[in-house]
């Protein structure tokens, strides 16, 4: 897609998302939202004229319901599943109550075989524990001899079709689409993926005219995009972690839209061809290794290095590591986006730079840059729109460095943050630590690479704790302390693997932690520190 930070106009997902299928006569604003009554919205939203609003949006629902159309009702169900979310509230707990009290329950009050329908697509696009809400539900009403119409038989049961690519030729962004037969009809999806980060959807569009979306992907309309048709396998592999992450830790500043089709998007991508789990060409350590050495080999390094020859390496095993860390994107990889995401914010967050490396920043960049724009023959206005975006970076990297936040936040890769360290690695790691030890609200001055620091946050939080039968609150701290230190330095410790499996039983972080530091010491594992 664009190298603008944001959708461009006329992209893909937002041209799907204007010809979309009817949705909602009174579309759900973030504005209205907000406004949204106690008694069916998540917790701490006002009543006000939301109740007006949460009544047209449920009545369009219904609406779509009765309509048979199984793509109209699924968007219809998709956008109510979706207010808590518009509204601003993302913890999954409430919107899973909103589902709860406002779509189930409501559907099971009416007690009709529209009731049973909606029950049926909040069982197709739901999570887990809506699926299982609504199939009780749902088993309630048939043993009362209520059941769905004939129609809902066909929900999601979709036929994929073709699929299609569109990119810009820096690496930064690209889009996906691909059609699918539903019944007599043909619709297709569009996701734009963000790639200046680890991959991750920032829009979504449906559209119920498929042929309108492939012209519009295929379109020629930017200088800098590139469209392809691809395999159905590789549209699946392209989306499944994006819009996987996007509904996990959805960015609040999301469209309405994108929300309330990310339900869709998911279930449309999960009909897609898993394939043989082939993922394209693989790039290793050892090939990054070796464009690093292209590089400080190259004429355009010439001058860097013999100024700086330790710094100059450095600057390219950082940037050459960050642009190839995702599976079948080659060394060197950059654009402007991905650049300033860089050196903003990757390097501010994650090393600690020495005099020679921070003085020495803007020779080895710029070389690199035009290194890496010659190495992948971007054209000469490409190889223009990246040079231009050097200097403006590099004017606000001082300020990144040097903010508080990223201060703080370096001190989870201390120990871990080699220029040349595989980056998805370095990235798994920190989020590691980051859940042994979140970062405060309040975190200046703090260094997280002192183990003292790290000790006065753990008291912090677990020395008002009652503390287990036998241990004092000191006792207790210091052993929560120990639990914390273990899942800090060990990826494989038995401490981690025990509180990934209460984790992923919903147990939260603090009570996990405050579990093991009760535990006898054979089951938080025999490598704590104490």
């Amino acid at each position: 897609m664009s190298k603008k930070t944001k959708p461009r106009r006329g992209n893909p997902a937002g041209q799907a998302a204007a010809s979309k299928a009817p949705v909602s006569k009174t579309p759900v604003s973030k504005a209205a939202a907000n406004k949204a009554p106690a008694s069916t919205a998540p917790s701490g939203i006002g009543r006000t004229e939301a109740d007006a609003v949460v009544e047209r949006v449920m009545s369009s629902l219904w609406a779509g319901v009765a309509a048979g159309d199984p793509l109209r009702a699924e968007l219809e169900t998709a956008t109510c599943m979706a207010i808590p979310r518009v509204a601003g509230q993302l913890d999954p707990d409430e919107t899973e109550k909103f589902i709860s009290t406002v779509l189930v329950d409501g559907a099971v009050r009416r007690r009709t075989p529209d009731g049973a329908a909606l029950l049926r697509l909040l069982m197709a696009l739901g999570t887990q524990d809506t699926k299982r809400a609504a199939s009780k539900a749902l088993a309630d009403l048939t043993g009362e001899g209520i059941y769905p119409p004939d129609w809902v038989t066909g929900i999601g049961k979709v036929t994929p079709g073709q699929a299609w690519r569109r990119y810009d030729v820096f690496g930064d962004d690209e889009a996906v689409a691909v059609t699918f037969g539903y019944g007599e009809a043909e619709h297709g999806i569009v996701v734009q993926v963000d790639l200046t980060g680890i991959p991750v959807a920032t829009a979504i569009g449906v559209s119920p005219n498929a042929a309108r979306l492939i012209e519009a992907i295929s379109g020629d309309n930017d200088e800098f995009d590139r469209s392809e048709q691809i395999s159905l396998e590789e549209a699946r592999r392209r989306l499944f972690g994006p819009l996987d992450r996007t509904d996990y830790d959805p960015n609040p500043d999301l469209t309405a839209d994108t929300l309330a089709y990310l339900p869709i998007a998911r279930t449309r991508v999960r009909r897609l061809p898993a394939g043989d789990g082939e993922h394209g060409p693989l790039f290793t350590a050892a090939d990054r290794a070796a464009a690093v050495d292209e590089f400080m080999k190259s004429p355009l390094a010439a001058e860097a290095v013999a100024a700086d020859e330790e710094s100059t390496r450095f600057w390219a095993e950082v940037l050459t590591g960050y642009s190839g860390r995702i599976p079948g994107e080659p060394p060197a990889q950059v654009g402007p986006r991905k650049l300033a995401h860089i050196l903003l914010g990757h390097v501010p967050n994650t090393f600690v730079l020495s005099p020679a490396q921070r003085s020495h920043l803007e020779p080895a960049v710029t070389a690199w840059a035009r290194w890496s724009a010659d190495h992948r023959d971007l054209d000469e206005a490409g190889t223009a729109v990246l040079m231009e975006q050097v200097p403006r970076v590099l004017a606000r990297f001082g300020q990144a460095y040097d903010d508080p936040d990223a201060v703080a936040i370096r001190g989870y890769a201390s120990g871990l943050a080699a220029s040349d360290a595989d980056v998805a690695w370095l990235s798994d790691n920190v989020g590691r630590r980051m859940f042994a030890l979140p970062l405060p609200r309040r975190h200046a001055p703090l260094d997280l690479a002192d183990p003292a620091d790290r000790r006065d946050l753990v008291e912090a939080e677990f020395g008002a704790c009652t503390p287990p039968a036998g241990l004092t609150s000191e006792e207790f701290a210091e052993a929560a302390y120990r639990v914390v230190e273990e899942l800090w330095r060990d990826e494989d410790s038995p401490t981690l693997a025990a509180a990934k499996r209460m984790f992923a039983d919903g147990v939260s972080r603090h009570d996990l932690i405050h579990h093991l530091a009760g535990a006898p010491a054979p089951t938080m594992g025999s490598s704590i520190i104490r």
